[in-house]
């Protein structure tokens, strides 16, 4: 019986490789009238010689000029400006080209990734979405289709949810903001459509 219990966490731990926890991703949404949110995810670069990251921007979507990339293991802010998709393909770091015309959000590594090395990387992004974010009489309306297994989506403040189309763990946040997580467990994206109200 030792044995099993032993065995229990090193099962656990094992599960958790840092390459593979790419898994969450936050959105914020912010004042209606803006068409704005922000957003935060990490993932791990592990390509050799990889000299740059990516954050790639969905079509119909603008990302602010501010966006943030930090390499998490150092907590240094890596150099971000906005590249064409054409120049992220032309680097071949990614096996699916993205549309040559797009926009993507390019961060620049200190170095080129070693052998055996591996580099973790924030995003932090504003996106502005004037078809997927509105307000409709009276109520938000967000609409987004998410990709990651886990997602969270933070209410602005003094908002309260009035309804979801999809079946969401709903919370508040340290400041009392509501804030739903969404798990997906297809094998696609999952569509969401959140109405949102003002509280008396």
């Amino acid at each position: 019986m030792k044995r099993l219990l032993l065995l229990v966490p090193l099962l656990a731990a094992a599960q958790f490789h840092r390459a593979e926890q790419d898994r969450e991703i936050r959105y914020w949404l912010l004042d209606p009238a803006s068409h704005q949110f922000r957003i935060s995810h990490d993932f791990t670069v592990t390509r050799v010689g990889q000299k740059s990251v990516h954050s790639f921007v969905r079509k119909g979507s603008t990302v602010a000029p501010d966006s943030k990339m930090f390499d998490l293991d150092t907590g240094e802010p890596l150099p971000t400006h906005t590249v064409s998709g054409k120049s992220v393909n032309a680097l071949g770091y990614y096996p699916t080209p993205t549309d040559p015309d797009s926009v993507v959000v390019e961060g620049v590594l200190p170095k080129p990734v070693a052998e055996g090395q591996s580099v973790r990387i924030r995003v932090e992004e504003t996106y502005t979405d004037p078809v997927g974010y509105t307000v409709d009489k009276g109520e938000l309306v967000w609409s987004r289709t998410l990709g990651r297994p886990v997602n969270f989506v933070t209410l602005p403040e003094g908002w309260m949810l009035a309804s979801i189309d999809t079946p969401a763990v709903i919370s508040l946040d340290p400041q009392g903001r509501v804030t739903l997580r969404f798990t997906n467990i297809r094998n696609d994206e999952l569509a969401v459509t959140i109405h949102a109200r003002p509280r008396p």
